[in-house]
């Protein structure tokens, strides 16, 4: 099992690696591509993940004299909080409370400054939008996709899409 997180990790070092040893630019259907790569290597990660902490969680409780029904709520709740840290690490702008502190007139600095770094930041085609800085990620609890989009015009945001989170 310890040898299946290795293989996803070499995956994802050929991933964003091998692409960038290259001076070619990435076009972006190229780019589209690599993400879904990304997200099933992803979605079998967090399958592995969740059964590692399963599995260690039951170990630990073998020792522990808990019902049946106990063990299941602990394992369940131990297996929510690791997943939300998670989350939290790897995805801060994963939180409504950030979002709605967000409002037009915001600078580009200002915007990250309460979400964090943007996953794609490209210049737009539009003439009313310069910049568009998007936020995506997958929930780790449930694997469910999550898109929120800030576009800039002059330097200051003009729309605003959270996420449904």
């Amino acid at each position: 099992m310890k040898s299946i997180p290795l293989i996803c990790i070499c995956s994802l070092f050929i991933l964003f690696l091998a692409p960038s040893a290259s001076a070619e630019p990435v076009s972006r259907e190229e780019f589209t591509l690599l993400l879904e790569r990304l997200d099933a290597v992803e979605a079998a990660l967090g399958v592995v993940k969740a059964e590692q902490v399963e599995s260690i969680a039951e170990e630990a409780l073998a020792t522990v004299q808990l019902s049946s029904s106990e063990k299941t709520n602990l394992i369940e709740n131990v297996v929510r909080t690791i997943q939300a840290r998670e989350e939290k690490a790897v995805f801060p702008w994963m939180e409504a409370e950030k979002w709605a502190q967000l409002s037009k007139g915001l600078s580009p600095e200002e915007v990250v400054s309460v979400l964090g770094r943007p996953t794609l930041n490209e210049p737009s085609l539009h003439k009313r939008i310069d910049v568009v800085y998007t936020y995506e990620g997958r929930r780790v609890a449930t694997n469910e996709k999550m898109v929120g989009i800030v576009r800039f015009y002059k330097g200051v945001a003009v729309e605003i899409e959270a996420p449904s989170l």
